[in-house]
């Protein structure tokens, strides 16, 4: 901890020395920004500013500023935040600690004219060594597609391939705190040779309609207008294009591995290798077990509750509504709970109500419906080109071992022999190496996408696309 000898009180100012006006300097500790100014009044008096733009807080001015040559202490009481550092070269840099609400983030910060952009040192940076071009195409139900299409250097055709995002509106970026994935997958394989064509979901960035309204098929159908526009171009060579899809787009990719005739080639990326009422089981067990201060005990009790709505809703034929026998099943199983166990999954206070309420509204939803009764059986036999899965083995989202295991056993289970199959140690649903390995972590960690995944992806793609092309 940093200290100081001059204090100071509520809402004064203590000047040792002299200031300019102004002054900023910006931070960043994981996806975590801190920019803080400095400005001179007319009558001499200086005064901070600070901006915490993840934590919404925007030039939030403060009441206690003790301000020498050497060093900052900036006391923000609304916001409830102190900031206390000390100048370096010359007043180039601060190193600060930042402590909002009685938790502490070291910042070193760097002077700047303006608030920057959060900035990873993996997310790609000009120059490209290949074209890039913003790209428009039609999907179903009137949905314009916007995109970015990057395109080797030299003479084509080149193989090419689209990325699929996962569950959640992303931008073609796949952008999450400051980091870019797709980017970083595209960035990659275009200096390899391929072309990559990236997108916006639906109601995202520049491509219309309403993500909430779409299902999986649609999102299967999006993805085929992409592979319809880059047959349409003429650097693409129309017989080795490929899918690349991340989580719920890895089950994507699958599907248009079996369905559409103008796929070569498929990458599963943290894919879904299992029927949607399992990994619904399998996904929220992992992220409650990794939840801090869950016990093994309360998860029992949670994965007792949620097994016993999802199965319900499983049972349900699509064509028929669920309010009647989600309520039944509902309230039969608080029925069969003792006091402790509805304490646990915190049923006090009408809040079994409210979390009733907000489920059945979820579960209503076409989206909801068609996800959890996904039979990947009904896909992954009938895939006969090469397939690439990969997964972390920290993954809580859809966790490795099931359903790579899956994958494995479907297309076997078909014939397939092309196929690589690769668990990595260390990395998370994003690809990261984690340290934690919660959600809560993944936007702070400095990894963009892993280089080792990238690596495998692009030794696999020359030995089974381009090596073909030969």
């Amino acid at each position: 901890m940093l200290h100081f000898k001059t204090i100071a009180l509520l809402s004064s100012v203590t000047l040792i020395g002299c200031t300019s006006s102004p002054h900023a300097w910006q931070g960043q500790s994981g996806s975590k920004r801190v920019f803080i100014e400095l400005e001179t009044t007319p009558e001499g008096t200086s005064q901070a500013f600070l901006s915490l733009p993840e934590q919404w807080i925007d030039k939030a001015k403060a009441d206690t500023l003790v301000l020498s040559d050497e060093s900052i202490l900036a006391i923000f009481n609304r916001e409830n935040i102190r900031f206390e550092g000390s100048f370096h070269s010359g007043k180039d840099s601060i190193q600060a600690e930042v402590t909002t609400y009685g938790k502490t983030r070291e910042f070193a910060l760097g002077k700047v004219d303006s608030l920057q952009p959060v900035y990873f040192a993996q997310n790609p940076r000009p120059p490209y060594p290949y074209r890039s071009e913003e790209v428009t195409y039609e999907s179903c139900d009137s949905i314009q597609v916007a995109g970015t299409l990057t395109i080797p250097q030299g003479k084509g055709p080149f193989p090419a391939a689209i990325i699929i995002s996962g569950t959640g509106k992303q931008d073609r970026d796949g952008t999450f705190s400051g980091h870019k994935p797709f980017f970083k997958i595209a960035d990659y394989l275009t200096r390899q040779g391929f072309i990559v064509l990236r997108a916006d979901d639906r109601g995202t960035g520049k491509t219309n309609g309403i993500y909430e309204e779409a299902t999986t098929s649609d999102f299967a159908r999006d993805a085929q207008a992409g592979i319809n526009y880059l047959k349409q171009r003429p650097e693409t060579d129309t017989k080795h294009i490929g899918v690349i899809g991340h989580s719920e787009g890895g089950q994507v990719a699958l599907m248009l591995g079996a369905d559409s005739p103008d796929v070569s080639f498929v990458i599963s990326l943290a894919g879904v290798g299992v029927d949607g009422l399992q990994i619904l089981k399998l996904q929220n067990d992992a992220i409650l077990r990794t939840t801090p201060g869950m016990t093994p005990e309360r998860v029992d009790q949670f994965m007792s509750l949620f097994n016993t709505l999802f199965d319900k809703v499983h049972s349900v034929p699509l064509e028929q509504p669920l309010d009647i026998p989600l309520r039944q099943a509902f309230d039969q199983w608080v029925a069969q709970q003792d006091e402790a166990t509805l304490k646990a999954v915190n049923f006090n206070d009408g809040r079994d109500e409210m979390f009733f309420s907000r489920y059945l509204h979820q579960a209503q939803g076409r989206w909801y419906r068609e996800m959890i009764n996904y039979d990947p059986e009904n896909y992954i036999p009938r895939i006969h080109k090469p397939v690439l899965a990969l997964n972390g083995d920290k993954d809580i989202m859809v966790p490795a071992k099931e359903n790579l295991e899956s994958i494995k056993q479907l297309l076997d289970k078909g014939g397939n022999t092309q196929y690589k199959i690769v668990e990595l140690p260390g990395l998370n649903h994003m690809f990261q190496r984690c340290k934690e390995c919660t959600r809560e972590e993944i936007p702070d960690l400095e990894d963009v996408f892993s280089k080792e995944a990238l690596q495998i992806m692009g030794d696999w793609l020359r030995e089974n696309v381009q090596k073909d092309r030969k």
